[in-house]
């Protein structure tokens, strides 16, 4: 069967491609400009240089990666035993159940970031680091967990059968037969994990309090004052960053998916 070819569609392909990333290679042209009211100014890294230099950047930063590593590693910490100990039970599993981890990804951000707003002062937990993390993992848990899911759906259940008639206990099983075969999906899960932390905005202005500062809340706090060159630099940063964590994540995956096709 001949592949569809009609002009309207590839034309609309092209302008909402344009759409999303014209403003990004914008933004970039900006960040290398001397001058960014003016294109003739020349190009040069002296906003680069500067935003390095200065503490002020740093400090976002280290901030945004510590938070993001350790939200990452509790969202695939609670993921993989949730998507283990329910696979275990899926005939049984209601829907609801389903419905109920698929939630976090349906609300918007803005909602979920109240919501756990109005449940840490509930609680009467102070708002900073941890509560931070918190929100992140509790957000990014539902994306892991179904990353898992349809990694544990792939395994071959007679592995697990076959352990168990050897004498292999529960905890046996999943660390020497389910374990190993899940890392490809634990990888892609910790890196999409990690991703939606680092570029979060809504929920850390919700969870994050006095004191502390994400690099999206940095971002933000100078677009408050006005655009400046430092910002389009930051935003050049953030790009980047973003950028080569979904790579990582596309080539491990493509990589996962080539081995199992020469397998």
């Amino acid at each position: 069967m001949k592949p569809v070819r009609n002009p309207l569609v590839a034309i609309v392909f092209w302008m909402v491609i344009g759409l999303l990333y014209l403003p990004l290679l914008n933004l970039i042209m900006q960040a290398f400009l001397v001058d960014p009211r003016n294109i003739g100014s020349g190009f040069s890294t002296i906003w680069l240089r500067k935003l390095f230099a200065s503490d002020a950047f740093w400090r976002p930063l280290v901030t945004s990666i510590e938070i993001g590593v350790l939200a990452a590693t509790t969202a695939v910490a609670v993921a993989t035993f949730g998507a283990v100990g329910l696979s275990r039970v899926r005939s049984t599993l209601p829907p609801a159940v389903q419905t109920l981890i698929l939630l976090p990804i349906l609300l918007p951000e803005v909602i979920t970031g109240l919501s756990l707003l109005i449940f840490f002062l509930l609680i009467r937990v102070e708002l900073g680091f941890f509560t931070v993390v918190l929100a992140h993992a509790s957000f990014s848990a539902s994306f892991v967990y179904f990353i898992l899911v349809e990694q544990l759906r792939k395994l071959d259940p007679q592995m697990e059968e076959a352990a168990q008639d050897l004498g292999a206990r529960g905890s046996q099983i999943f660390w020497k037969v389910t374990f190993p075969n899940i890392i490809p999906g634990l990888m892609g899960g910790w890196l999409l994990a990690f991703t939606l932390s680092f570029d979060d905005f809504l929920i850390s202005f919700f969870t994050s309090g006095a004191g502390l500062t994400t690099l999206p809340l940095k971002i933000y706090s100078m677009m408050r004052i006005g655009i400046s060159p430092e910002l389009n630099a930051l935003s050049f940063v953030m790009i980047c960053i973003s950028f080569s964590l979904v790579i990582t994540l596309l080539s491990k995956e493509q990589g996962r998916e080539w081995v199992l096709k020469s397998s």
